[in-house]
């Protein structure tokens, strides 16, 4: 009997520790952002603040005083990226835009923005990543569950062949 327990413990014991998959304990690659975050960018400087979206083939820039949170209206924005240059229009809302089809694509983009509101300009620079699309928890979750699977059908066939090998081995008492 101590014999079989032995065994049963030597075989079912590593199966224990991959009981759980696909958590992250800091030594692989970073997770991708959850694919519900939009990329964004933002920066400060003593005058403003500013957050950058892109929105399908345009980039969008929300200004703020930075001392009050007060959007800015009427001011000219320019920005730049490279080669890249233009000349943010004002939307109704307090924000501005411009046509930026290429920031649809993941990557990182550095830009310049160039403000002038009133009497005040001011150069602010960030950079814009946008990050591969995420994949579906779904695909994650079951790549570890057939794994998983893989290791209890093992455990379970290694277990069925050592037993059989026991059994033949283990000499028969005549009563």
């Amino acid at each position: 009997m101590t014999r079989h327990t032995l065994l049963f413990t030597l075989l079912f014991t590593p199966a224990l520790a991959f009981a759980h998959g696909g958590e992250d304990h800091g030594d692989g690659a970073k997770p991708a952002l959850s694919a519900n975050v939009a990329p964004r960018a933002e920066a400060h400087t003593e005058l403003f603040e500013l957050v950058v979206t892109p929105t399908g083939d345009q980039l969008t820039v929300y200004l703020d005083r930075y001392a009050s949170n007060e959007p800015v209206s009427g001011a000219t924005v320019e920005i730049e990226s490279g080669s890249w240059k233009a000349v943010a229009q004002a939307a109704g809302d307090g924000s501005y835009r411009a046509k930026a089809p290429q920031f649809a694509k993941p990557g990182q983009y550095p830009l310049v923005f160039t403000v002038q509101a009133g009497p005040d300009a001011d150069l602010i620079e960030t950079t814009l990543v946008v990050a591969e699309p995420a994949k579906p928890a779904a695909e994650v979750r079951a790549k570890g569950v057939g794994t998983m699977w893989w290791w209890v059908g093992g455990a379970l066939a290694a277990l069925g062949g050592v037993s059989l090998l026991l059994k033949r081995r283990t000499p028969r008492r005549s009563a």
